[in-house]
């Protein structure tokens, strides 16, 4: 006979059989609405208590069956950045692990609260419990330290054990990856501590009953000193990359940003949008190397030389939850002033001090500054649609031309999923997003997250469009075919543009800024960095129920597009590949000019 489980008071009851049904409940009450899931043979305790939930209307997250593991956690990557909430994958053992492969660093960098679960092959000895071992594979599948595997990637690892309470075990989880900064965690759960039983009800506290950490005000002394850095400053600047994660960010940056005219820029590996790209103070300041105050708003690495870091003299504030980057060994970088807390906690606290602070005199000179980046940026603007309209003259078709058809399609409220590398900067200067949520990189620098996570996105966010914008070698790293059939088979339909290059941007540019004297450059031997002739992208789109185009010509780029575009909307996912040179041969076409 099951015993009760012990509790706290304050806990609240819920119903349930056994211990993956408490696990499930937790999931859902703790904010998870998908449980990305790949089949293996000791998990199938998920499957059975969500059935089970279904049949009950027990609280439990929708499973979604998904055919490879790094797909089904980039998937969980994407849901959990539109939002803003957790998302889960469950996966088979030690192997399945192992699969996740790099999109376990993606959601290590990224700064990701997703839930990572994997069975582990049971120890109990045959006919001692239910879910004890019962095939020889098991003891293939035991490794000396599962959590292992993942260690150094997530906040914190744990192997469900008798003692635990299932699930208070899921929510203190829940409360760690979503306490900031934010990030990844891992739960090893075996099967016959799965399949433990209840006494019919279970009793734990949920994630928001735990409660989350949230980071603390600036001390107003620090608030106020940055504050007067920055109007004092002749060439301030603010620099973001990935305080976006948090919606509220963008707003306050804005506000800060336009009261005291501050130029802002996108450095590092930004992966969200940050800043609304149209707007006049968007990428119109200075180099960080000439700004005399620089605000820096969650930015991992700024700059990387001496060139190109602040002058001597100038006054750096950096605003980060964790500021010194303790999860990095080598931070090597210097401030004058460290802000422990959030993009927009920071944004918020120093333009409230502003506001006091700010004279007259102060808002004259503040005046000429917006005057001036206000035509500046309308000559970028200019510049920019001129660039694009050249592109769209030249034989063989240029990326700029299909960055600048793919702006045109785009809705106010869709979402980007930028995985394109060689030809992102073409795509964020075309994107014009300017609601945050709506632009998304993966934050780390594992290839081929992008399918997956737009598989996330669009169950996240069925009512907007998604459009995945990737080069092929990352959409291929990505093993897409997963991704594409699980987003036709459940309705999720994404648009993906593939930007055909045929090329590694490591294995060509990073060879040539390697050894630009060396033999492979001087041969125009770059095998290791091109793989022509490529897959037909479109047939692959068409093999997993999906629709599939390719485009070899300018004026076809756009009608294609929005052919795809209108295919997504009818429910059918769909693909365009567009054949560009590649990056050896836009190398030379650059050099001819």
């Amino acid at each position: 006979m099951a015993e009760a489980i012990s509790h706290d008071a304050r806990w609240s009851q819920y119903p349930g059989d056994d211990w993956s049904d408490a696990m499930v409940q937790a999931m859902k009450l703790g904010g998870i609405d998908h449980l990305f899931f790949v089949s293996g043979s000791e998990i199938a305790f998920w499957q059975e208590s969500i059935a089970k939930a279904q049949e009950r209307d027990w609280p439990a997250p929708k499973l979604i069956t998904v055919p490879h593991e790094s797909v089904a956690l980039n998937a969980a990557l994407g849901s959990a950045m539109i939002r803003n909430q957790p998302a889960a994958t469950a996966v088979h053992v030690d192997v399945g692990t192992l699969n996740y492969g790099g999109a376990i660093h993606t959601g290590w960098r990224g700064n990701y609260p997703v839930l990572i679960t994997a069975g582990t092959g049971p120890r109990a000895y045959a006919g001692s419990m239910t879910g004890a071992r019962n095939s020889p594979v098991q003891w293939v599948q035991e490794p000396r330290d599962q959590g292992g595997i993942v260690r150094q990637y997530t906040k914190i690892d744990h192997r469900l054990e008798h003692q635990d309470n299932p699930g208070f075990m899921i929510s203190r989880l829940l409360q760690v990856a979503m306490s900031e900064p934010k990030g990844p965690v891992y739960l090893a759960a075996p099967r016959e501590t799965a399949m433990m039983k209840l006494p019919g009800k279970t009793y734990f506290p949920t994630r928001d009953e735990l409660g989350i950490a949230r980071p603390v005000w600036p001390d107003p002394g620090d608030a106020r000193r940055a504050a007067q850095w920055l109007i004092e400053a002749r060439n301030p600047l603010i620099c973001c990359a990935t305080g976006g994660r948090n919606p509220e960010a963008v707003a306050e940056t804005v506000r800060l940003a336009e009261l005291l005219a501050l130029p802002v820029v996108d450095c590092d590996r930004i992966d969200r949008l940050n800043f609304p790209s149209t707007h006049p103070l968007y990428g119109t300041g200075p180099e960080i190397k000439d700004a005399d105050a620089l605000l820096m708003l969650e930015a991992l690495v700024a700059y990387t030389t001496p060139d190109t870091a602040p002058k001597p003299g100038s006054k750096v504030i950096w605003a980060d939850a964790d500021p010194v980057m303790s999860a990095y060994k080598t931070m090597d970088f210097q401030a004058d002033l460290w802000l422990p807390v959030t993009a927009a906690t920071a944004a918020r606290a120093i333009y409230e001090a502003a506001t006091a602070l700010v004279s007259k005199s102060d808002m004259s000179r503040i005046a000429e500054r917006r005057e001036r980046l206000e035509a500046r940026k309308r000559e970028m603007i200019d510049n920019n649609e001129q660039a694009a309209i050249a592109a769209g003259r030249r034989r063989p078709m240029h990326p700029l031309w299909v960055a600048y058809q793919l702006g045109k399609i785009l809705e106010p409220d869709a979402i980007v999923l930028d995985d394109s590398i060689s030809n992102s900067d073409f795509v964020c200067a075309h994107h014009g997003r300017t609601q945050a949520g709506t632009y998304f990189a993966s934050g780390g620098s594992s290839g081929g997250w992008g399918a997956g996570a737009a598989l996330g996105a669009k169950l996240a966010a069925p009512e907007r469009d998604v459009i995945l914008a990737t080069g092929d070698g990352y959409f291929m790293f990505g093993t897409p075919m997963p991704a594409l059939r699980t987003a036709a088979h459940y309705k999720a339909p994404f648009l993906t543009l593939v930007f055909v290059n045929r090329s590694y941007s490591t294995g060509t540019n990073g060879l040539r800024r390697t050894y630009p004297s060396g033999v492979a450059v001087r041969t125009e031997n770059f095998e290791g960095g091109v793989f022509d002739p490529p897959p037909d992208f479109a047939k692959l789109a068409e093999s997993a129920d999906c629709y599939g185009e390719t485009v070899r010509e300018p004026d076809e780029v756009g009608p294609a597009l929005k052919r795809g575009l209108e295919q997504v909307r009818k429910g059918t996912p769909a693909l365009v590949a567009a054949y560009l040179p590649t990056l050896v041969e836009e190398m030379s076409l650059a050099a001819r000019k």
